[in-house]
């Protein structure tokens, strides 16, 4: 029996008119910028429709309330951090009997530290708990595909791709969650840096840590 996950991109706002996703795309925008200015908590809906220059009613014709525009800004980070897991291969990257983390995983921690509010916000203890499922699963069903076809035959266990994609999955969730939240010793304000992060996170991947 087969196992691949289901594609659970993200569909909202697909059916909306041009205007209507254009002025969606203004207000996360407005909110990942003020992100990078304040704490997430403290973000009002007057300040984000001030920043995306529109009138505060016209913020609710998009989004229910704060929490509902919140989640749709904050998911919207993780198409760049996806893509950069999928694009980190796990068994024929160059970089597999290497101890350099391989570009694409330094990728992922650099658009990760773009939006560090975002995540140490989200995946604290009093973060969104369908943010975090939701990028789990993501990060698992790109490596599960990724393992799906790169798996010799002869090695070939599709409940172990599975397994082993969940796993690295919720290892990186809390990677994550910890070093946005300057948990791990570094050099920097914030803890390690990313190419400390990177370089730890591929040494566990590859069972060297």
């Amino acid at each position: 029996m087969r196992h691949a996950l289901p594609n659970i991109s993200s569909t909202r706002g697909t059916s909306l008119d041009p205007r209507a996703r254009r002025t969606r795309a203004l207000l996360r925008a407005a909110v990942l910028d003020l992100s990078m200015e304040k704490d997430l908590d403290s973000i009002t809906m007057s300040d984000i429709a001030q920043r995306a220059e529109v009138n505060r009613a016209t913020v609710y014709l998009h989004y229910k309330d704060r929490e509902d525009l919140l989640l749709d800004a904050t998911e919207s980070t993780m198409e760049g951090v996806v893509e950069a897991a999928r694009s980190c291969r796990l068994t024929a990257d160059t970089h597999a009997l290497s101890d350099t983390a391989p570009k694409h995983l330094l990728s992922l921690f650099t658009q990760i530290d773009n939006h560090r509010a975002v995540y140490r916000r989200m995946l604290g203890e009093d973060g969104s708990p369908r943010f975090a499922a939701r990028l789990e699963r993501l990060l698992a069903q790109a490596w599960f595909e990724q393992l799906l076809t790169e798996t010799p035959a002869d090695a070939f266990d599709e409940t172990a791709l599975l397994v082993r994609a969940h796993f690295l999955s919720g290892a990186m969730l809390s990677v994550i969650g910890r070093w946005t939240r300057g948990e791990f010793d570094g050099e920097g304000e914030d803890g390690m840096s990313v190419p400390e992060v990177a370089a730890l996170t591929w040494a566990l991947i590859r069972g060297r840590g």
